[in-house]
C-alpha cells in the first residue's frame, strides 16, 4: 500500500519491532491458537498493531503440524 507518506516504511518497521519484542499470551481456546500481545507504548501504535492483527487473524493461517488456526490481538489497557 502506497500512503504517500515519505516515511512510511520507517514507521512500518518499527512497529514491527515493537510488537516482537512486547510480552503477551499464547494460548489454545476452542480450535484456535490465540496470540495475545500486551498495548504498545502509545495509542497510536497500538491502534496499528490492532489493525494490523485483524488482517493476520483474517488470513485463518493454521499454526504447522496442528489444527490450530491462529488468532491474534491486543490486550485491553487496563
Amino acid at each position: 500500500m502506497n500512503t504517500g507518506y515519505a516515511r512510511a516504511s520507517d514507521e512500518a518497521h518499527a512497529l514491527i519491532r515493537q510488537m516482537l519484542v512486547r510480552p503477551g499470551d499464547i494460548r489454545p481456546a476452542g480450535g484456535h491458537l490465540e496470540i495475545t500481545l500486551d498495548p504498545l507504548p502509545t495509542a497510536r501504535a497500538t491502534k496499528a498493531a490492532a489493525e494490523l492483527c485483524d488482517h493476520l487473524t483474517a488470513t485463518e493461517t493454521v499454526y504447522p503440524g496442528t489444527s490450530l488456526v491462529l488468532q491474534f490481538g491486543i490486550k485491553n489497557r487496563h
